[in-house]
């Protein structure tokens, strides 16, 4: 995106997933769901109407240096978040 370059992480899901149009409950479980579903070198993009810090602490916790966390456009109103898992060092 933009002409970044990412680290460990190559191949990025198509459109962005919108969590602004799920129950509140539902916005950070959906996506650390789509995160444990990705291969290690894919990534998606995600439009959040929440500030992003909590879930980002979440994904520290749970997989420390295994993934790949770029703010694409900062809110508020809403976010723009690309998140992606890490290749194994090779």
């Amino acid at each position: 995106m933009g002409g970044k370059a990412r680290t460990n992480v190559q191949e990025q899901k198509a459109e962005p997933f919108d969590v602004r149009r799920l129950h509140p409950v539902r916005k950070q479980s959906a996506v650390m769901s789509m995160f444990d579903s990705l291969e290690p070198g894919q990534a998606f993009s995600v439009i959040l109407d929440f500030d992003p810090r909590r879930l980002k602490r979440q994904l520290e916790s749970s997989f420390a240096g295994d993934f790949v966390w770029v703010c694409l456009e900062i809110g508020p109103p809403e976010w723009l978040i690309e998140i992606g898992k890490r290749k194994p060092a090779q």
